[in-house]
């Protein structure tokens, strides 16, 4: 069933979890945090520079491939959110009868095992649409404009003038 515009409306202004089914398990994916936006471009900065020949693309696709590895950290940052990608447990064993107890903290990468998941389950075709339609309830706009009006007060802000000073010091 297709959205309409209210009803994508709707689900920002309420703030509505998406689905998103990878495999037999279904992740509800929150509106991003600021955190989220910037995990998620950190991760994209790592992907290659690519300017492929439209006369091999097929050979070209594949020699850029092994570079790819990070598809899967992008989608899985951008369903996880920035909260999500790790936890930490705590983990209590008892020896000699439960008198010696010693406590191990464990740290889950929530985020690679997701993604570990996407690249071994998931074919390209259902990649891409995955990452199309994450992409989509990002509100790009409302992050850009937030960033680009904080660069303009950056760039009016007087700034101290230089003195001359004389040789030596």
């Amino acid at each position: 069933m297709k959205d309409t515009i209210e009803s994508k409306v709707s689900k920002t202004v309420l703030q509505q979890q998406e689905e998103v089914i990878i495999g037999d398990e279904i992740y509800k994916v929150s509106p991003p945090s600021v955190a989220t936006l910037i995990l998620a471009s950190e991760a994209i900065s790592q992907l290659p520079y690519v300017n492929l020949d439209s006369k091999n693309i097929a050979s070209e696709s594949l020699y850029v491939a092994k570079d790819c590895r990070v598809l899967g950290d992008i989608i899985a940052i951008l369903i996880l959110g920035a909260k999500g990608l790790k936890e930490t447990r705590t983990v209590v064993k008892e020896r000699f009868f439960g008198l010696i107890k010693k406590e191990y903290v464990i740290i889950i990468d929530h985020k690679a095992n997701l993604s570990k998941k996407l690249l071994e389950g998931l074919q390209p075709r259902e990649l891409h649409e995955t990452l199309a339609r994450l992409l989509n309830t990002l509100q790009i706009g409302d992050f850009f404009g937030l960033t680009a009006s904080l660069i303009e007060i950056n760039l009016l802000r007087q700034t101290r003038e230089a003195g001359t000073t004389a040789f030596g010091q």
